[in-house]
């Protein structure tokens, strides 16, 4: 299977926004039937998350910033991996990573986006990746002035014959798409194609200065080409053309914070529009995690979307809109493993409620379960 980068961006260049409004996965990874929406009904008074509808457009609204919980293994990579596959599939047309991500024969992806041009677009398709085949469905709505996203499902119009010829008249029809993901786990490359490189001097400095003090002395290379230097000791640490040398000398927590350096660089030079970053802080201070991502918040723009997972629930502690936190759930439904997706908002009504609380009581049915560590407690109990 091919692997993902761990930092992907897409190269096109334009004034496209990249939106997600709604998703439905079957058949893909471990969704058998998953649905994610990323809008919200009511406009938030006194929100700190500026402007969280279409720019021009005030009842279209969207979440803008989404932090996205769960226990381990109930798909938050997983998530972020299908989302990666399809914008690449809309942005070249290439299939194969589209057949790649179905977990038995058949799957299906339905998933609405805005991406310029006041236009709601809905792609939906079914694959059989045994036969290595895909139906398409392609329907746009034009987004006017006091339309709603929920008003704008209502005017679907098929485009179909439009998108089916080729992947160029698929790609023509979407436009550029611009996005950028990180992940942990997925090949160490740290691509940066674009960005200032004064910008990321800084950004670098100030990020892995905070995380390791003895780290401060960072350069940009006169001899190599694209490259910096971090040195310590008599040390040198390279990052050439995007990829992190001699990683091994580094701590786990100042070699996430290299890539958290990349990827806030990346939101301030504007490359990309949507961002999903996957777990980058396991090795980082909860503190530092929260200053992080307050800086996050700052540099997303309008018309422009963050998905940001985590397991810290210090996160719940931040002064966010009940809509911006969405927990993933896996649970055991006629023999098979679902997922679902739950957005505090729609569970906690009331300004008073509690996030934490929620959380901390299970309300959301996504703490762990550890019945079985139970059991082997009890286990070592009797061999006593």
């Amino acid at each position: 299977m091919t692997s993902l980068l761990r930092e992907e961006r897409n190269n096109d260049i334009g004034d496209y926004e990249m939106i997600v409004l709604n998703l439905v996965l079957k058949g893909i990874y471990g969704f058998h039937d998953f649905n994610i929406n990323f809008s919200y009904p009511k406009r938030i008074v006194h929100s700190i998350i500026e402007q969280e509808y279409l720019e021009g457009r005030e009842r279209f609204r969207y979440k803008k910033a989404v932090i996205l919980m769960g226990a381990n293994a109930s798909g938050k990579t997983s998530l972020g991996k299908a989302l990666f596959r399809i914008f690449r599939y809309m942005s070249d047309g290439n299939p194969t990573p589209i057949y790649e991500m179905v977990a038995d024969d058949t799957g299906y992806f339905c998933i609405d986006f805005v991406n310029g041009e006041d236009r709601l677009q809905r792609l939906s398709v079914r694959i059989d990746a045994f036969h290595q085949d895909l139906e398409i469905q392609y329907q746009t709505a034009d987004i006017e002035t006091m339309d709603s996203y929920e008003k704008c499902i209502t005017k679907f119009k098929d485009q179909s014959k439009d998108v089916s010829r080729t992947a160029k008249s698929l790609r023509e029809s979407i436009g550029a798409v611009r996005y950028r993901f990180a992940y942990p786990e997925i090949e160490k490359t740290l691509k940066l194609t674009g960005a200032d490189q004064k910008l990321l001097l800084k950004t670098l400095r100030d990020v892995i200065g905070t995380l390791d003090p003895s780290l401060q002395d960072i350069s940009l290379s006169k001899d190599l080409k694209d490259t910096f230097i971090i040195r310590r000791d008599g040390s040198e640490i390279i990052i050439q053309e995007g990829r992190l040398l001699n990683r091994e000398l580094l701590s786990s927590g100042t070699a996430e914070g290299i890539d958290i350096a990349m990827f806030l660089a990346a939101m301030s030079a504007k490359e990309s529009r949507f961002y999903y970053c996957d777990e980058h802080f396991s090795y980082i201070q909860s503190d530092i995690e929260k200053r992080i991502f307050g800086i996050m918040l700052d540099r997303i723009g309008a018309d422009e979307q963050l998905i940001f997972t985590t397991h810290n629930t210090d996160m719940l502690d931040l002064n966010l809109p009940k809509h911006s936190y969405v927990f993933l759930r896996k649970h055991l439904e006629e023999g098979k493993y679902q997922v679902s997706a739950i957005s505090a908002s729609n569970v906690l009504k009331r300004n008073t409620d509690s996030l934490r609380c929620a959380v901390e009581n299970d309300v959301f049915a996504t703490l762990p379960q550890d019945s079985l560590l139970d059991e082997l407690e009890m286990g070592e109990e009797d061999e006593q």
